[in-house]
């Protein structure tokens, strides 16, 4: 089987390779005006291009010197923005979207919270109607991006006599509202921050910034949730982005470290396993070609490259010795391709630890796989049908 895109005589290929030739250096708003920046979403957005065309308009789009749009707003492009799609109103895609598909409307996700832990349906944000308007107040954390967002994707509680998977709702807020604030969170990479957290203190939103309909909100973040974890089903180091194995390996090769016999035998086991992640992006290619939607193989996907990520790191700064130990952003040569902010060994390695933290720790997609993959019995959560209002401690206090 031939495992290959499309050549370079490719009729689909030559189309796109012209149009770059004839705009060098475009802007990311020029793209979106030919469909490319979100090339699968129907028009006018996209293209409708199927998963194998999709493939082929990112190869052109890195080709040509570009980083891939959806590396630069990945909640809009890969999550969120898919479900004004299917849940939004017309308003709200002429609102949100074409901002967002020429990449200068950055989009966050405000769904985790300190209480929270990895019990999102447990959240204590509350928005409550007033009026033509919601008020918000909550407390989120780990927000990537908050700091350079102007759209916030809000999960919030607007039914607290609900059980607490019922009683959520999704929003889409304006970043610049009075009373949200915004602190970065500096981590131990040295590099700019990833992560925020994001206070809400009486937030006056407009009611039709509400996606879908009130108590919807549970059953669309699980469709964000699987669409972003078969998008980090893909053999790059961090969550399916920047380098891969065959980088790894090539690197080793280049600067003659692959002779180290335990280096070897541990980067000959991150290619397999790199391969694996390749062919299993072609898999869901597959899927989405046959109208597949994205389901809960996405757990199963995020739970292989996690770890696989964190073991690429690792090598690649091993590789180095004891200078390893120094910041140095040229640990191995690298292709000279734009993958965003993990473009290079060294900071993938010191970020690589929240690999199997974010988006669903590898307990909790371990726990899906079990329960919804393999039909395992399901954990017995008492919670699950008892109104929100009525759990003890802060919880109930804070859904008052």
């Amino acid at each position: 089987m031939d495992f290959n895109l499309p050549g370079e005589d490719d009729p689909r290929r030559i189309k796109v390779r012209e149009w770059f030739e004839k705009n060098p250096n475009p802007t990311y708003a020029q793209l979106a005006e030919q469909g490319w920046t979100a090339s699968n979403w129907p028009e006018p957005w996209g293209v409708s291009a199927d998963a194998e065309t999709q493939f082929i308009i990112d190869e052109e789009i890195v080709r040509a010197g570009l980083e891939l749009p959806y590396t630069i707003n990945a909640i809009a492009l890969n999550q969120c923005g898919q479900s004004l799609l299917t849940h939004g109103t017309e308003a709200q895609r002429q609102k949100f979207l074409p901002g967002a598909l020429a990449c200068e409307d950055i989009w966050c996700m405000l769904f985790s919270e300190p209480s929270g832990g990895s019990d999102l349906g447990g959240l204590r944000a509350t928005a409550k109607r007033d009026g033509d308007h919601y008020i918000v107040n909550g407390h989120k954390i780990w927000t990537s991006v908050a700091d350079e967002a102007s759209v916030g994707v809000l999960v919030a509680r607007t039914d607290p006599s609900k059980p607490k998977h019922m009683g959520l709702s999704v929003f889409l807020i304006d970043m610049n509202s009075p009373g949200v604030t915004v602190n970065p969170i500096i981590d131990m990479s040295g590099n700019k921050n990833e992560y925020n957290e994001v206070f809400l203190d009486n937030v006056k939103i407009p009611a039709d910034a509400l996606l879908g309909r009130e108590g919807d909100g549970w059953r669309i973040v699980m469709e964000q949730l699987q669409t972003e974890r078969v998008g980090m089903t893909k053999p790059g180091v961090v969550w399916g982005m920047g380098p891969t194995a065959r980088d790894l390996m090539d690197g080793l090769i280049k600067t003659g470290r692959i002779s180290d016999p335990l280096l070897r035998d541990d980067a000959a086991k991150v290619y397999i396993e790199g391969e694996i992640l390749r062919l299993l992006t072609f898999r869901n290619m597959t899927n989405r070609i046959n109208g597949t939607p994205a389901g809960f193989e996405g757990s199963a996907g995020k739970m292989m490259s996690s770890p696989h990520g964190q073991r690429m790191a690792d090598i690649a700064k091993r590789s180095q010795g004891a200078s390893g130990m120094i910041r140095d952003p040229d640990v191995l040569p690298l292709p000279n391709k734009k993958w965003g902010m993990f473009s290079n060994w060294d900071y993938a390695y010191w970020f690589s630890p929240a690999n199997t933290l974010g988006v669903g720790t590898q307990e909790v997609l371990l726990n899906v796989v079990a329960e919804r993959v393999l039909g395992l019995p399901r954990d017995s959560d008492p919670t699950a049908k008892v109104p929100f209002s009525e759990l003890s401690g802060g919880l109930a206090k804070a859904a008052e």
